[in-house]
């Protein structure tokens, strides 16, 4: 994860570096006929937009657009760009004394939304996934109206099929999660996933069976279930692919 993130700034880093020095080449002649915070103006601009365009892609466009919280998206979106327009034509008339601050202000709408679609076209073409579209109850049958009866600390647990999300295996336990409590018995994975009921319960991993009625977004290499991230096993990667596949997920 921290290499990850190391990557991720550093490739940003390069980026901005990258949009500076491109603007500066053609920005020296220009650069000494400015006064006073003027000559800096160009630059601070590039620097808010590129800061704004990593924000929305990352956070914005990932974690609302893709999740399928578009009227958040929008909303967000707006409000925020709203509120940097009349930031921008404030910060300019009477910071810099600009007279016409519209000019600078549409460039900025004509970069953000060249920066959403590049992003966006960048992300189609490489094939990167997206998340999946809420009709998974609707192909999957409804969860049976059963219990998933197991022992934990030596007292007998009945917990209904609809509240568990996850499995997760512990050696020779196995952590089974709902949304009010994490329960650990002491079971194979094997075993509980023969007493799960199919295809409702679905095994990615060694180390994981998910409920695939509570499945949020599918990627090349996990699955999110109720916002946890799992990785898919290698071995189960093409069994995952082709039950989603047939299910009409994916």
């Amino acid at each position: 994860m921290e290499k990850v993130f190391r990557s991720v700034v550093v490739r940003n880093l390069l980026g901005l570096l990258a949009l500076l020095g491109v603007h500066y080449v053609s920005d020296r002649y220009y650069l000494q006929q400015r006064m006073g915070m003027n000559q800096l103006l160009p630059y601070l601009f590039l620097l808010g937009l590129y800061g704004w365009l990593v924000f929305h892609n990352r956070v914005l466009f990932e974690r609302f657009y893709l999740q399928q919280r578009k009227r958040q998206y929008i909303r967000w979106t707006l409000l925020i760009m709203s509120l940097n327009t009349l930031s921008m034509y404030g910060f300019l008339t009477l910071q810099f004394q600009v007279t016409h601050p519209l000019p600078p202000i549409l460039s900025f709408w004509v970069h953000t939304l060249a920066g959403f679609g590049i992003y966006a076209f960048y992300r189609s073409t490489l094939g990167i996934p997206t998340p999946l579209k809420s009709n998974l109850p609707k192909v999957i049958p409804p969860v049976d109206s059963g219990e998933f009866i197991c022992t934990v600390d030596g007292e007998k647990q009945m917990i209904p099929y609809e509240e568990i999300r996850y499995l997760e295996s512990l050696e020779n336990y196995v952590k089974v999660v709902t949304p009010r409590k994490t329960h650990v018995t002491r079971l194979t994975m094997k075993e509980a996933e023969e007493r799960l009921p199919k295809p409702t319960f679905v095994r990615i991993s060694r180390s994981h069976l998910i409920n695939t009625s509570h499945v949020e977004m599918l990627e090349a290499d996990s699955i999110t279930v109720s916002g946890k991230s799992l990785k898919i096993g290698k071995v189960y990667k093409r069994y995952v692919s082709e039950f989603l596949t047939e299910t009409g997920v994916s």
